[in-house]
């Protein structure tokens, strides 16, 4: 019994040092995508530079111990920094443990090759300050900072008198404890910075969420009133149509007219409803699929959705945009196009996305991009995500296809 209720109390203490440990060193991701980025090529500039260094000249070299040492902690480094670039290219998620655990070979690999270097001069040091700022620019929390500058600081100062050796009479000591208050400078300034920045981001994200939420308001809102009353006069005026006799035709081609307007009034009230379930967190593919059934039955037009690829978590500004595109191209196949089949293609491809709509309508006039604002809209679009918009229309009566290739951001 009381082995059983130890085991709890471990248990129950290594998940308050978790927890504590989650706390101390969160980070912001897109800051931590970001870091983890730039030190991948950093790391990798300097395995080049050490690599050439000892192609170019092997006799300074290998000459000691500590600089066989050097060359074999640079195996880890390349091993684990080989990893994080691969999760980087997965777009799989890299914690605050690789980061961590790269910053510590860093500190590790700059220690040795500061007594390699054997001088106090030596200007390996200035490395610390550089891992000092990517730690303080990535981990928000001062207090693991402060421990993290402490460590490494202690760890300079013990190598540089006890391996290295400080001449007191020329006054090293004294730019010993300058450099070390360097450390510490370097680190409140980048965590000062950073604290001001993720203030403002919060206060921007705050922004962005109230007028997220009133997105979705405005959606249901739309939904339960003008989409719903709208739909009601559309199917009145197609009943219309069917009782109107023939022997009037005026009357009956005004009821058709209006009929379609009506519809396409129907069609574009969806629109803000559908991109409300975006804000809502839904994933793009799901809604693309749902908004292309909504046009198949107002627009009374066969349409086909394909999908290819599993769609990976998507910044909503990024399905906002596509989903923008999409309906346009499906209004222009209803309205303009007079189209009998529209095929949406939803592409999540290794580096990009790829959207594309086509329909068998009447074709693009050569005039097309001057007339009206909705290719430019769909261009304005592709080229805000940093990507691009192809428009194929091989001639009257060929059908159109729109295609928005962008990155994943």
């Amino acid at each position: 019994m009381a082995r059983g209720q130890g085991a709890r109390g471990i248990a129950g203490r290594a998940r308050v040092v978790r927890r504590w440990m989650n706390q101390a060193f969160r980070a912001d991701p897109a800051t931590m995508l970001f870091a983890a980025r730039v030190s991948v090529w950093i790391r990798w500039l300097v395995c080049l530079i050490a690599l050439a260094e000892l192609a170019y000249r092997p006799g300074l070299w290998l000459a000691t111990d500590l600089e066989y040492l050097f060359l074999f902690l640079l195996v880890p480094l390349v091993v684990f920094n080989g990893l994080v670039h691969y999760r980087l290219l997965r777009r799989r998620p890299v914690t605050w443990r690789w980061l961590l655990f790269l910053s510590a070979i860093d500190v590790t690999l700059i220690t040795v090759a500061v007594i390699v270097g054997g001088e106090f001069h030596h200007l390996a040091y200035v490395t610390y300050f550089a891992a000092l700022a990517l730690f303080a620019a990535v981990f928000v929390s001062p207090r693991v900072c402060l421990l993290w500058t402490t460590a490494v600081a202690v760890t300079y100062a013990v190598v540089s008198i006890v391996a290295i050796g400080l001449d007191m009479e020329a006054g090293q000591e004294k730019a010993l404890l300058a450099r070390v208050g360097a450390m510490y400078c370097i680190v409140l300034c980048v965590s000062l910075i950073g604290r001001f920045e993720r203030a403002r981001l919060r206060k921007v994200m705050e922004r962005e969420r109230a007028l997220q939420r009133s997105r979705v308001e405005l959606s249901q809102a739309i939904h339960d009133t003008a989409a719903q009353n709208a739909y009601m006069v559309s199917m009145g005026i197609h009943r219309a149509v069917k009782m109107a006799d023939d022997s009037d035709e005026k009357l009956k081609l005004t009821l058709e007219a209006t009929s379609r307007l009506s519809k396409a009034t129907v069609w574009e009230l969806r629109r803000p409803i559908d991109e409300g379930r975006l804000f809502e967190g839904r994933e793009l593919s799901r809604v693309l699929w749902s908004h292309a059934e909504t046009f198949e039955q107002v627009a009374s037009v066969p349409t086909e959705v394909i999908l290819n690829g599993k769609e990976p978590p998507l910044a909503v500004e990024i399905r906002s945009s596509l989903f923008s595109i999409a309906h346009n191209a499906l209004t222009n196949a209803f309205i303009h196009a007079e189209a009998s089949k529209v095929k949406v293609r939803l592409d999540f491809e290794d580096d990009r996305i790829r959207l594309s709509v086509s329909d068998d309508g009447m074709g693009l006039p050569e005039d097309y991009a001057g007339r009206g604002r909705g290719f430019l809209g769909m261009r304005t679009e592709a080229e805000r995500l940093g990507g691009r918009l192809i428009v194929e229309s091989v001639g009257p009566g060929q059908g159109t296809t729109v295609i928005c290739e962008t990155p994943y951001g």
